[in-house]
C-alpha cells in the first residue's frame, strides 16, 4: 500500500467518523450561535483527550482498554456528564440561567469530557483506529524508508486536522445561520441540542448499567 493511499484512507475514515451526529455535534451547534470558533475550541479539547489514547494503543494497551469494566465505567461516567450538560443547556434556554458564553475554557473542557467519557469513541479507536495503527506499524506500506513512528505521527495529524476542520465549519455555519434567526427560534434549537444530549446520556447509562456484557 502506497503511503499517499494510506493517508487518503485515513482522511476518508476520519471524516466519516467526525461527521456522524453525536454529543460533540450537539454542543458545537449550541455554542456556535455566540462563537463561530466554538468547534475549534471543542475539538482542541477533543484532541487533548484523544492523543493520550492513541499513544496508549501504540504502546500496546489496547487489551486493557477493551476490558468490559472499562467500557461500562466509561459509559456510566459519560452518561452522567451528558445528563448534566443536557439539563444545563435546556435550563439556560428556559430562562433559568445565562446563555452559553463565547470562548473561554468552557468549550475546551467540554471537548475533553465528551471525548474521554464517550464509550463509542473508545470503541472506534479499539477497532477502526487500531486497524489504522497496525497498518502504519506493519509491513503493508510499500515505502519502509520512513520510520513507522513518523507514519503514525502523520496519521494522527491528519485525523486531528479533520476533526478541527469539520468542528470549525459546523460552528461557523451555526453562527451564520443563527444571525438570521430570532432568539426564540435559536432557543428552541439549543433546547433540541440539550434534548439530544439527554438521549445520548440515557443510552450511555443503559449501556453501562443494564446492558448485558458484550
Amino acid at each position: 500500500m502506497a503511503l499517499l493511499t494510506f493517508y487518503g484512507m485515513v482522511v476518508v475514515i476520519s471524516l466519516s467518523g467526525v461527521m456522524a451526529p453525536g454529543p460533540i455535534t450537539a454542543v458545537t451547534l449550541a455554542r456556535g450561535r455566540r462563537d463561530p470558533l466554538a468547534g475549534l475550541w471543542i475539538n482542541i479539547g477533543h484532541a487533548m483527550a484523544e492523543t493520550p489514547l492513541i499513544l496508549a494503543l501504540v504502546a500496546g494497551l489496547g487489551p486493557f482498554l477493551a476490558l468490559p469494566a472499562v467500557y461500562r465505567g466509561t459509559s456510566i461516567a459519560g452518561g452522567a456528564v451528558l445528563l448534566w450538560m443536557g439539563v444545563s443547556l435546556i435550563w439556560r434556554r428556559g430562562g433559568g440561567g445565562e446563555a452559553l458564553p463565547a470562548g473561554g475554557r468552557g468549550p475546551v473542557l467540554e471537548g475533553v469530557a465528551m471525548t474521554a467519557f464517550n464509550p463509542y469513541w473508545l470503541l472506534w479507536w479499539l477497532t477502526v483506529g487500531t486497524g489504522l495503527i497496525a497498518r502504519a506499524q506493519g509491513d503493508l506500506l510499500e515505502d519502509r524508508a520512513i520510520p513507522a513512528g513518523w507514519i503514525i505521527f502523520g496519521m494522527v495529524a491528519l485525523h486531528l486536522a479533520c476533526d478541527l476542520a469539520w468542528g470549525t465549519f459546523l460552528s461557523w455555519a451555526a453562527h451564520r445561520g443563527g444571525e438570521g434567526l430570532g432568539a426564540r427560534w435559536w432557543g428552541r434549537i439549543e433546547a433540541g441540542c440539550g434534548a439530544a444530549l439527554l438521549a445520548f446520556a440515557a443510552f450511555f447509562l443503559y449501556e453501562g448499567v443494564w446492558a448485558p456484557p458484550g
